[in-house]
Order: structure tokens, then sequence, then C-alpha cells
């Protein structure tokens, strides 16, 4: 009788509720999840092997039309899709926003519900509710009152009713995936952030001289109040320094002061 008002219930939403509870269904699953990753990963090696944000006559050298690399990657390739700027272009930035809606719809629909079902307790009266479970056994000895005090040994948490014990743990591991899910999604944002207000900028500047950010040769479309304008910075020193042990190393210090 439940299974029958709850597929009335559902037969009687409109078609908008319907296609909403279908679409959060699709993009909560798993699969896609996976799908996205290994995108934004190829997606992400490609912009670290191929060089961004460089000049046309770069890449026409370095990626000519005859002989292409792997037969199709050439210059137009490259400028015409956007992996001269893989990590700006609209749809990598597509692929960080429908990863996040994915991750954010399976902490919404999955995690959390199992997360408080999970902190409930019931208590098994019927054989048959235990065979339901994955794993059920029978005991011929022992009683509830030896059966306490070793399971919370064993780091469960254990509640009793009158004859019927009940006995959980691993409680922690339903948080952890939300605790990831929230993690990823902070890098997220923080990298869509990142990418419309932040900027890359360039200056030639001799020791002990004092410069202001102006060489700016990208940005994002949010990042002009982002350009500091009433503050410069002053290269107190700049030097190279190199040392001999089995392998030669150097470094480059640059001690640096702001001015305002």
């Amino acid at each position: 009788m439940a299974v029958s008002n709850s597929s009335n219930q559902t037969e009687l939403l409109p078609s908008s509720q319907l296609g909403f509870r279908y679409l959060i269904k699709i993009v909560a699953d798993l699969r896609l999840a996976i799908v996205l990753l290994l995108l934004i990963a190829i997606f992400s090696i490609s912009g670290t092997v191929i060089e961004q944000g460089q000049s046309l006559q770069f890449y026409q050298d370095n990626y000519p039309e005859n002989p292409a690399l792997f037969g199709f990657i050439t210059w137009k390739f490259i400028l015409v899709l956007g992996f001269n700027h893989v990590y700006s272009t609209w749809w990598f930035l597509s692929l960080l926003i429908l990863f996040g809606t994915s991750l954010i719809a399976c902490t919404f629909t999955r995690q959390l519900p199992a997360l408080k079902v999970a902190r409930r307790w019931k208590y098994y009266q019927q054989s048959r509710q235990f065979q339901k479970l994955a794993l059920s056994a029978e005991l011929n000895t022992g009683s509830l009152n030896s059966l306490f005090p070793s399971l919370e040994k064993r780091g469960y948490k254990v509640f009793q009713e009158d004859n019927t014990l009940y006995a959980r743990k691993g409680l922690i591991g339903k948080i952890g995936p939300i605790i990831v899910h929230i993690g990823i999604i902070v890098i997220l944002l923080g990298g869509i952030w990142g990418t419309f207000t932040g900027f890359l900028a360039q200056e030639m500047v001799p020791s002990g001289e004092t410069f202001q950010v102006k060489n700016i040769f990208e940005a994002g479309p949010l990042a002009t109040s982002q350009v500091p304008k009433d503050w410069g910075v002053r290269v107190n020193r700049f030097g190279l320094i190199t040392r001999l042990m089995a392998i030669s190393i150097s470094f480059i210090p640059i001690f640096l002061s702001s001015t305002k």
C-alpha cells in the first residue's frame, strides 16, 4: 500500500518537477563525475604540454601545418580551440562548473541522506529483517550482557532496549566523503575566481628601483579592480648564488619592500 501511495504521489508531480528530479539524478551520477574528472585531467595535461599565452608567431613556428604534430595538432587547431589558454576557455570552465555541480548534487542527494540514516538506530524484531543485511549470523551461545562490553571494547557505539541490542561503528566514514566534496568544491571555486580576477604581469626592474605593476600581458575579465594602483614595490637587492655540491644548484633571491 505504501508503494502504491508513493507511486501515486510521483505521478501527481508536475512534469517540470519530474524533469528536475531526473536531471539531478543524472548530474549526481558517479559515472558522470568520473568522466568529468578524467576530461579535466586530460585538458589540464594538454595545458601543461602546450605552451600557454605565447604569440601567434611562436605557435606557427612550433606547430606548423605540415607536418602536423600527431597528424592534427597545428597552430590553427591550438588557437581555434583555445589550447593556448586552456584554463580560461569557456569549455574548461564549464567542465569545472559541471563537475562542482555534480559534487554538490551528490552530497545533498546521497551523502547527507546516508549520514542521516546512519545516525539513526533501529531495532530489528523479526528474522527476515536480518536476512536482508549483507552479512548476518546467528549465535547459539552468549548473552546481551556479555556482548555489550565486548562490542564497546571493539569501538562500537552500543544501544540496548529491553532484550534488544543495537551496535554500530564507522560513522566517521560517512562524514569523510562529504568533507572531501567540500574541499574539492572550494578548490574549484578558487580556480574559477582566480581565472576571472587574476592577472599576469612582467616588469624589468634594476636593483634599488621602485616599480608599479603596469605591463599586464594576461588578465581575467574581472581583473581590473585587482590590479594594484596606489602602491609600488622596491627591489632592495637582486643576486645570483651558485653552490657546487654533487650537482649544481642555483637560485635567485629577491628582497622586496612595498611603498605606498
